[in-house]
């Protein structure tokens, strides 16, 4: 099953601090979660104007989080990730589980980049977003449907999932460099 993720944070190197995680499901159902462990004297301006008033307040621990994200996806032994420039977004979410090493067995080790797909169609405008923006539901939404307007254009590629591990017998290793 496909799901599409966004995420909010601060960055403030070397770390990214989880704010809140959306993820939809290829079958509709749609996951939403804020941390409660936020430290938001890291955060920019911008982010205390634009994401923190969106939030609704009810906030997890990480770890409550890592769980909630487990059984949403709970029985899925192939799950593919979409994100729409998802690099910082994965690796807020693979926090959630301790790193990448620390992944639940059967999710990939990355998220697939529907930018990257989009560039390599020849980087066709997408949808605009409506409504709110900088929520990580609301964009999570938005990437699905960014995703499925390139699967128009490119089914077979809508298909796509990332297969195996760099180091298959060290499932639990703890460097997967």
């Amino acid at each position: 099953m496909k799901y599409w993720i966004d995420t909010e944070f601060i960055e403030h190197p070397p770390t990214l601090d989880l704010i809140s995680i959306g993820l939809v499901a290829e079958d509709g159902r749609e996951f939403y979660a804020e941390s409660s462990e936020v430290d938001w004297s890291k955060a920019s301006r911008w982010t205390l104007q634009t994401v923190r008033p969106r939030l609704d307040g009810r906030g997890m621990a990480q770890e409550e989080i890592g769980y909630a994200v487990r059984r949403f996806t709970d029985g899925d032994e192939h799950p593919v990730f979409w994100g729409y420039f998802p690099a910082h977004d994965w690796v807020a979410f693979s926090w959630l589980f301790g790193g990448m090493a620390e992944l639940p067995f059967h999710f990939p080790q990355l998220c697939l980049d529907v930018k990257q797909w989009a560039i390599q169609l020849g980087d066709p405008e997408l949808p605009r977003q409506a409504g709110v923006r900088h929520h990580a539901l609301a964009d999570a939404r938005w990437t699905r449907d960014a995703w499925a307007f390139l699967a128009g254009l490119d089914p077979p590629a809508g298909e796509r999932r990332a297969r195996g591990r760099k180091n298959p017998g060290q499932a639990g290793a703890e460097s997967q460099e």
